[in-house]
């Protein structure tokens, strides 16, 4: 159960990629989509790059739901049928979504942690584990590798892009969305502070449109005045071409985002940067990397069909828990 936007969302992408590995594999696995009604970016047709995509009918008579987006107010809320949930997010994040009153996603965990049909539930993180294991006690919590299409996003394609012709001799970019409970703040003051010392530097900003975000907009022009601001754009496609052209990427994450999945599967060189520790050399060490190695790491990292693998394992273990499968 996934509301299915290609192209514009994380959580659906990976979402894809989980399903053709789990149809490669010999499982029948589908897309349903519990927001067809109203969601406008649906395709058309019966897949989406491979994935099968089929319809509520075929949802209620499967054996077992994988809930990605929810299924509240659909049929699947009336069946039985045992339910794996994908907790996709940060669990800080979905905390203080619903704390800024936006999605209630802590309400729901508690909710649902008394549901029975909820049999496990399934994160790509190990950080993550102890707080999904706090909210709903009794539920088994399984770590998966997270994935990403490594066809789609490959050091093979155009690597020439020009940064909207603001190119420098050394590209940093930072494509992380901003968030509550983590944005680019600290990689862009390191990246600030590089480019000071190292000529040439040109530091280049995908998110959420940053320049109308209080706050941005002085830090975005403090390295403007300093002569190292690049291309500065809120959501774009096609940013595989950005990573073939980049030098460095440039995360406050510690985890594997999609940010940091696509840009190692694209041979870029992922510098972390959760604090301004040693951030000179980190960054040295981002420009010196080897990106045929990179790309490497990427595969036996993120592999989709390895990603199935590991899902189908707890697929396998629903009956154990349960019983028979209907």
């Amino acid at each position: 159960m996934v509301a299915i936007t290609p192209g514009r969302c994380g959580l659906y992408e990976t979402t894809r990629e989980l399903v053709t590995g789990l149809f490669r594999l010999g499982v029948d696995s589908r897309m349903v989509d519990p927001t067809k009604d109203k969601n406008k970016l649906h395709p058309s047709g019966d897949n989406d790059r491979c994935a099968p995509i089929s319809d509520m009918d075929w949802a209620v008579k499967s054996d077992v739901i994988v809930n990605h987006s929810g299924y509240d107010n659909t049929p699947v809320e009336k069946t039985s049928q045992p339910v794996i949930h994908i907790a996709h997010g940060r669990p800080r994040s979905s905390f203080l979504s619903e704390v800024q009153g936006s999605t209630p996603i802590y309400s729901y965990w508690y909710n649902k942690g008394k549901d029975p049909r909820w049999s496990a539930i399934v994160t790509f993180w190990p950080q993550h584990k102890p707080y999904l294991e706090m909210m709903m006690p009794g539920k088994s919590v399984h770590v998966v590798q997270a994935s990403v299409d490594l066809d789609a996003w490959s050091p093979e394609g155009p690597s020439g892009y020009k940064f909207n012709g603001k190119r420098g001799r050394v590209n940093l970019v930072c494509t992380d969305s901003f968030r509550d409970d983590i944005d680019p703040f600290v990689p862009l003051h390191a990246a600030a502070l590089f480019a000071r010392k190292v000529g040439g530097v040109k530091i280049h900003v995908y998110a959420k449109s940053p320049k109308l975000m209080k706050g941005w907009l002085p830090l975005l022009k403090r390295i403007q005045d300093d002569g190292n601001l690049g291309e500065v754009h809120g959501w774009v496609g096609g940013l595989a071409n950005v990573y073939r052209a980049a030098d460095a990427l440039l995360t406050p994450q510690e985890i594997d985002t999609r940010s940091v999945r696509e840009a190692m599967a694209c041979g870029c060189p992922v510098v972390r940067l959760p604090n301004l520790d040693n951030w000179e050399d980190k960054i040295f060490a981002g420009l010196t990397a080897n990106r045929k190695g990179v790309r490497l790491e990427a595969e036996a990292r993120f592999n989709p069909i390895q990603t199935a693998a590991q899902f189908k394992k707890v697929l396998e273990w629903i009956p154990l828990r349960n019983g028979p499968l209907q």
